[in-house]
């Protein structure tokens, strides 16, 4: 391992980090945070799989089953408003306890938003603007993971000139001269993602905001189907982007290995907590952000300018739900950024956020994350809260 980077291997190891992490977390700010969040939109039908219940039991019986037939008991969780974004800007306001001013632009309706969304952000955000009708996803839930069926052919609708004709730019310059913070998820969903993240970066400049004074949050979201030309392009792209804002670039352990392999890096199916932080640094090292995150199922890794800094987390064996779980990892990291919170602590942050997602089906705020932690710490936290 490089000898600039921490290693925290368990809750215990973690005292220091954690009461830091718990005073700055009461803290309660002075003002409220405004920004942007964008910009897909889906439809989410949960399945829950019985009989097999494991990702790992029902592959085979699929494949045994190809060129006959296969029926496999469910049970229909119902639908849900879904996509990266959404689930993002809402975990981002809860947790924030409502006192954080978002403003989401995604693809909830042709031409209005649609009651779905209405519902579960109305409340929780200052505006909504739609640019196209949501994609459709089937979620079939598994006790070890998930599987998406994605219907996107209305992801290639959302483009800058849509935004810039379903926002307009005054009402878009409003909001960038006010943003704290700018979440662009969902990259790998979205064909036409890449031109919107650098005008956002770019008009702040314009308006004259001081460089590093925003934060821009990315997450690719599930990438691998996007060519290579446009990886290329994507990398292309952060430069510019990370001059103007304090850029955090997110991954999930798979995506992090396969951007690995763009740059001949061989780290597939290295799981252990060193390989994690040492693959968080070795991509830092090579494409233009000011950090880098790496969140598996069981912690997560951050690579800056300060080093590399690797944070387990309150693993859960069986969710209550997984679908969302990254989005509120994401949304914990940024809202901790927002507090001034350090490596350590943005990801404390974000595996808080996640893991009390899991066990209860709902968003964190600082005060649960804190009583999450205390819980951790005792060894008495189950697995549902």
């Amino acid at each position: 391992m490089n000898n600039n980077s921490t290693i925290y291997r368990d809750i215990y190891s973690l005292a220091t980090a954690i009461e830091i992490f718990k005073a700055k977390a009461i803290v309660i700010e002075s003002g409220r945070p405004s920004g942007l969040c964008g910009f897909d939109g889906f439809i989410d039908t949960f399945v829950r799989l019985q009989t097999p219940a494991s990702m790992a039991e029902f592959g085979p019986k699929v494949a045994a089953a190809a060129g006959i037939a296969a029926s496999y008991p469910v049970r229909h969780l119902g639908d849900k408003f879904g996509g990266n974004g959404p689930l993002f800007a809402a975990a981002l306001n809860d947790i924030h306890a409502g006192k954080i001013d978002v403003t989401y632009i995604g693809a909830m309706g042709l031409r209005e938003v649609l009651p779905i969304y209405q519902e579960a952000l109305g409340g929780k955000t200052k505006h909504l603007y739609t640019l196209a009708k949501p994609a459709h996803t089937t979620c079939l839930e598994f006790t070890d993971g998930k599987v998406m069926l994605c219907d996107m052919a209305a992801c290639a609708e959302v483009t800058w000139d849509r935004v810039l004709e379903c926002v307009g730019q005054s009402a878009l310059d409003a909001e960038l001269r006010a943003a704290a913070f700018i979440s662009a998820v969902n990259w790998g969903k979205l064909p036409h993602a890449g031109p919107i993240w650098s005008h956002l970066a770019a008009r702040l400049a314009e308006l004259g905001r001081p460089a590093k004074e925003v934060f821009f949050f990315m997450d690719l979201a599930e990438f691998e189907t996007r060519p290579v030309a446009d990886r290329k392009d994507l990398l292309d792209r952060l430069p510019a982007i990370t001059r103007q804002c304090q850029t955090m670039l997110s991954f999930n352990l798979k995506e992090a290995w396969q951007m690995a392999e763009v740059f001949g890096g061989a780290y597939h199916g290295r799981k252990d907590a060193d390989s994690v932080a040492e693959l968080a640094a070795f991509l830092r090292a090579r494409i233009a952000v000011d950090r880098i995150i790496i969140h598996p199922n069981d912690g997560a890794a951050c690579a800056s300018a300060a080093g590399a800094v690797y944070v387990p987390g309150p693993f859960c064996r069986e969710p209550l739900i997984s679908t969302g779980a990254g989005d509120n990892f994401g949304a914990g990291c940024l809202a901790a950024a927002l507090k001034g919170f350090d490596d350590a602590g943005i990801l404390l942050a974000g595996n808080c956020a996640s893991g009390h997602f899991v066990r209860s089906g709902r968003s964190a705020s600082f005060a649960d994350m804190v009583k999450l932690l205390d819980t951790w710490a005792k060894g008495t936290l189950g697995e549902r809260l």
